[in-house]
C-alpha cells in the first residue's frame, strides 16, 4: 500500500468534493450513517470517514481538511492527507459526491 501517490485519479490536495445534493447524513451516538436516495442504500461511516464527510462543503480543499484534521487529532499531515484522498475517492465510486465536484472551481 504506497501513500506515496494519490489513492485515485483526480483527487488531490487541491481537489474539492462537493456532496451529492441526493445524500444526507445521520448521526447516532458515535456512529455516522449517510442515506443515498438514488440508491436508496445507508452507508456506515466509520469515525474517520465521518469526520472527513463532516467537512465536504464545496469550498475545502482535500489538503485543507486533512489539515484540520491532523490538527484536530495531532497526527502526520501526510499520512492524514492520504487518508482524507482515499475516503474521497471512496466517496466518489459510491456516487456521494457530485459529479466532477469543484476541482476547478479557482479560475475566477
Amino acid at each position: 500500500m504506497s501513500d506515496d501517490a494519490g489513492p485515485d485519479v483526480g483527487i488531490d490536495d487541491a481537489f474539492v468534493p462537493v456532496a451529492a445534493a441526493h445524500v444526507s447524513v445521520a448521526v447516532f451516538q458515535h456512529e455516522s450513517v449517510l442515506y443515498d436516495v438514488v440508491a436508496a442504500r445507508p452507508i456506515l461511516l466509520n469515525v474517520s470517514a465521518a469526520a472527513v464527510w463532516s467537512m465536504i462543503d464545496g469550498v475545502r480543499t482535500v489538503g485543507s481538511i486533512a489539515a484540520v484534521l491532523a490538527d484536530r487529532f495531532d497526527a502526520d499531515r501526510g499520512a492524514v492527507s492520504a487518508d482524507v484522498a482515499r475516503a474521497v475517492a471512496r466517496f466518489r465510486e459510491l456516487g456521494l459526491l457530485q459529479d466532477g465536484s469543484a476541482a476547478s472551481m479557482s479560475a475566477g
